[in-house]
């Protein structure tokens, strides 16, 4: 850690000032005109290195070994620091710290580093504002507007919400084994426990329009709100409710208040002193026409009653004055705050009664239905608007939400300042494109507020739809989260089990739902919902991790907890969750009763959800036509209602099934659309995979690397943080199959150990076969043999789907040239057989080259050479490395009956091909070629001499890439008779 002894400042330095920039170091806070950034202790540490010497090239092992000196730490944490650096000192600023490539890091600020002393700071490091004329309390008076620049677009505008589960890629020509089904972001919200927010939360908090107004440091209120009395008398308890709704959104808005529920204060009594308002509401004995509304709580001095009297249709009146006595006395600080009145008829606030109570449940669909119908009463009631864009958000309908954001935006008001920002916020908060402003909103709403907790489980939950895990549990850092109370620590291992899945992490997912489950035990009743929450994600992951029966009695168990509090529709999914993890066994009538339910409902995400896990499930079972037709459906949702994360997502795996379908060309331009959005997460990997994969199979290779690296150095480039492990493992497994085909056999293994280098097992087969592919070029068919018999051990118990075909391609390719002829031949019959009626018509192809190369092996060349021609019909014409190994067939078929002019002719065509496109290993194997047939070719046509032959071969050290397995059996004639010809 850095101390004051190696740093150039006096040791009474209380801050550091450069330009508009000042670091607090007593409290670890970089303070700009924009925002205040509480730091780590490590990245501050790496903050105060770059200041002490300004304009000076720190290296990234320096760097490591000064701030985690005697920490085994990876590379990737100093790129975390640099990153939330930038972050923090802001957009105009981020500049200041410059990447050399390959070098470091250079502090450039663009003055001097001024040190301030502590007795000049004071009690105080932030940098305050002058008041306004008359003081907060006068500046409040007036209220404020919401930012015109906060509200939401246009409905009609588009949005984007990064995608965070990207779809398995096919990852070469005869490899398309994608990822194991990964834990997804919807698993919560389907659920009906996502959406992070206080249980009791009305609000989506975000990024605070303008330079946020200082205010003095308040002191934390908890507060909690009880209705009593009258629960079967609806008639009676409607005031009750509605005073409830009201005042739980303008508690909810105020920073330091805490806003617990029944089940918090059951789970966290010795840990919380919360102010507990007890509302009610009936009819007075002696008055029957009249009707009573009453707030009791203890204040100092004894207990404290606020009652108001008078007839039903004045109660909208009633309510709203008690409302703002509530807060005059539980919030003293805030009594001058404005807030809009509740101006709505008697009729419509018994309807709004009722669709709040199903709100207040998170029944998202029936308090869409309840609101909807309020808003056709009181179509000015700004919080109905708000609550139906929240609604219709976890419904999946953004598009509608963002409207209904912009309705409450204009009609609450006027409000404090403060409050304007929070309802800003909330419509960044339904917006889907602003997931990264809307964590950073959340960010610095921590750093001012950092007694109200849920404001960083809301960042991470921002930034991990953002689709930037990392951050995501950067932000999670730094708070004693074990010393919570126990709802918040509830909150706090569900958000990082959601993370972790994200992260493709599932035994972290694992061990987080656990955790999550456990609390949720002990804080007993009230808490069914996040129990049955971390259930199902524990179910998910042991289906993944042992199979699809491992799970089955978490998603029983979970679906008897929703039902068990009334949760229906969650209950039906849990059910249905399990039932899809298993093959299919005909048409499931729960499904359809789901569906029918998501349907009349409006969860239209849910909807999509369950179409695309419909479709996997057929595809699982070799239905690809239902596959297509299912992925087509959910994409129709996906549009209507502008939910384009799933969008996205859909167009990921409509872009795999170009690839298996040979369409090339649609695949380039579905790449080119889907790049026009904004790419978060790790779709964008998957686009370098896929864009890669497309351009080297046209044998495009220099533009296939790049297409690889594009992410990867765009991030390097911008300062941000590295990608995921798992990404990267993916990443240089396709990059070693690059490296192969361009000759560089040592550079391939670093790759292949690199993606080796996980606890996925998609990716540990993926580098399974890689290795043998690697030996086998190297000229070691024995040590590539183990993994060979492996990976057909793996693909015999694989599901007749995508994934196993493309395996057992590859894996029979590479088995022909280790010499087991007899099982490579197996494998490729079997695939051929499975691969009829599919479409594939490329994979067909594929099978019948490596079925035509064995037959030529064998001597069976009337054989392979029908299969030669059905397969050259069926290839598409961008296919290079399928044509190129065409050609040799067709040179060895002229060759072996006696058309030496066209083979010949052939040879040198394939041969120049081979060099105009870079392709080492098509070049050597086609070396081996020419040194067979050498001596019955004319000198003139021979191609390479062999001189060149011996150095690529020793330059490259692929003994193994040669076709010495399939010419053993080719028959030649005497040589001395074939020179004599020429």
């Amino acid at each position: 850690m850095t101390t004051a002894d190696n740093l150039p400042w006096p040791s009474d330095t209380g801050m550091l000032q450069v330009a508009d920039l000042q670091l607090d170091l007593r409290y670890r806070q970089v303070i700009t005109p924009e925002q205040t950034v509480d730091l780590p202790q490590r990245v501050f540490d790496v903050l105060l290195i770059l200041l002490s010497q300004p304009h000076v090239l720190h290296s990234r092992s320096a760097l490591l070994e000064q701030v985690w000196s005697g920490v085994v730490v990876e590379d990737a944490n100093l790129s975390q620091s640099i990153w939330t650096l930038r972050k923090a000192l802001g957009h105009s600023r981020k500049q200041w710290i410059r990447t050399v490539a390959k070098g470091g890091y250079v502090f450039d600020p663009p003055g001097a580093v001024h040190a301030v002393a502590i007795e000049i700071v004071g009690t105080d490091s932030r940098v305050h504002s002058p008041p306004p004329h008359g003081g907060h309390a006068d500046h409040a008076r007036g209220g404020a507007s919401i930012p015109s620049s906060m509200t939401p677009p246009p409905v009609a505008a588009p949005c984007v919400l990064p995608d965070v589960h990207p779809t398995p890629a096919v990852t070469s020509a005869v490899n398309g084994a994608p990822p194991r089904p990964r834990i997804q972001l919807a698993w919560l919200v389907a659920a009906g426990a996502g959406g992070l927010i206080l249980l009791a939360g009305l609000l989506g908090l975000g990024r605070l329009g303008g330079q946020p107004p200082q205010l003095p440091t308040l002191q934390p209120v908890a507060v909690a709100l009880i209705e009593v009395g009258n629960s079967e008398d609806s008639d009676a308890r409607w005031p009750a409710t509605v005073l409830h709704a009201w005042l739980e959104w303008k508690l909810n808005a105020i920073p330091e208040v805490m806003l617990l529920t029944e089940s918090h204060l059951a789970a966290d009594a010795t840990q919380n002193a919360p102010q507990v308002v007890l509302l009610s509401a009936g009819r007075s004995a002696d008055h029957p026409d009249e009707r009573f509304i009453r707030a009791r709580f203890d204040a100092p001095g004894g207990s404290r009653q606020l009652e108001l009297r008078g007839s039903a249709a004045q109660m909208p009146e009633l309510i709203d004055t008690l409302s703002r006595r509530v807060l005059e006395e539980l919030i003293p600080a805030r009594r001058d705050d404005p807030w809009p009145d509740l101006e709505m008829g008697e009729p419509a606030m018994r309807s709004y009664a009722a669709a709040y109570r199903a709100y207040g449940e998170r029944d998202m669909a029936g308090a869409a239905s309840g609101l909807a119908a309020v808003l056709q009463q009181a179509p000015n009631f700004g919080l109905a608007h708000l609550q139906m864009a929240m609604a219709q958000y976890r419904l999946g309908q953004a598009r509608f939400a963002m409207e209904h954001m912009g309705h409450a935006a204009s009609l609450l008001t006027p409000v404090s300042a403060e409050v304007a920002s929070v309802l800003a916020a909330a419509a960044l908060s339904v917006d889907p494109q602003r997931s990264t402003e809307t964590a950073a909103a959340y960010a610095e709403l921590a750093a001012r507020y950092p007694q109200r907790i849920s404001f960083r489980l809301e960042q991470a939950w921002h930034e991990m739809r953002g689709g930037n895990p990392e951050a995501a549990l950067l932000a999670l850092e730094g708070t004693q989260w074990q010393r919570r109370p126990l709802g918040v620590q509830v909150q706090w291992r569900l958000t990082l089990a959601e993370i972790e899945g994200v992260r493709l992490d599932s035994d972290a997912v694992l061990e987080h739902a656990t955790h999550a489950a456990e609390l949720a035990r002990d804080a007993g009743k009230g808490w069914e919902r996040e129990l049955a929450a971390a259930t199902l994600l524990q179910a998910r992951v042991h289906s993944f991790q042992r199979g699809p029966e491992a799970g089955q009695e978490g998603f029983a168990e979970a679906a008897r907890l929703f039902a068990s509090v009334g949760a229906e529709i969650d209950a039906m999914h849990a059910r249905v969750s399990g039932e899809l993890m298993l093959p299919t066994t005909g048409r499931s009538q729960e499904l359809d009763t789901l569906l029918a339910h998501a349907r009349a409902g409006g969860y239209r995400n849910l909807e999509i959800q369950l179409l695309r896990r419909v479709a996997f499930q057929q595809r699982s079972a070799g239905n690809l036509g239902e596959y297509r037709r299912r992925l087509k459906d959910a994409l129709a949702i996906a549009e209507s209602v502008g939910d384009v994360s799933a969008q996205q997502e859909l167009q990921v795996d409509l872009l795999s099934e170009d690839l298996l379908l040979g369409r090339f060309a649609r695949a380039t331009e579905r790449i080119r659309q889907i790049r026009a959005g904004p790419l978060t997460g790790d779709t964008a990997t998957w686009l370098d995979q896929f864009e890669g994969f497309v351009l080297g199979i046209r044998g495009d290779y220099p533009a296939a690397s790049h297409a690889l690296d594009q992410t990867v150095d765009r991030l390097a480039r911008e300062g941000e943080p590295p990608l995921p492990a798992d990404a990267l493992a993916r990443l240089a497994c396709a990059r070693a199959e690059l490296l192969l085909t361009l000759g560089r056999l040592q550079d391939a293994r670093a790759r292949r150990d690199q993606c080796a280098d996980t606890r996925q097992a998609y990716l540990g087969s993926y580098a399974l076969t890689v290795g043998a592919m690697i030996d086998l070029l190297a000229g070691d068919a024995g040590n590539a043999m183990p993994a060979l018999q492996q990976r057909v051990r793996d693909i015999q118990a694989m599901p007749p789907a995508p994934e196993r075909w493309t395996a057992a391609l590859w894996t029979a390719y590479l088995l022909a040239r280790a010499e087991d002829l007899d099982t490579a031949h197996t494998l490729f019959t079997q695939t051929l057989a499975a691969l009829q009626d599919t479409g594939y018509e490329w994979l067909i192809a594929d099978a019948q080259i490596g079925l035509a190369e064995i037959a030529v092996a064998r001597g069976q060349f009337s054989e392979a050479s029908r299969l030669t021609e059905s397969a050259r019909e069926r290839l598409p014409s961008a296919a290079w490395q399928q044509y190129h190994r065409l050609d040799r067939l067709s040179v060895v078929l002229a060759f072996a009956e006696g058309r030496n002019e066209e083979a010949q002719s052939r040879l040198v065509a394939s041969d120049a091909r081979a060099h105009e496109v870079g392709d080492i290993k098509a070049q050597l194997e086609l070396h081996s070629l020419m040194d067979t047939l050498a001596p019955y070719l004319r000198p003139d046509t021979r191609g390479c001499d062999p001189a060149a032959r011996n150095a690529l071969l020793a330059g490259t050290g692929m003994r193994g890439a040669n076709l010495d397995w399939m010419l053993r059996d080719l028959p030649l004639p005497d040589k001395r008779v074939a020179m004599a010809g020429w």
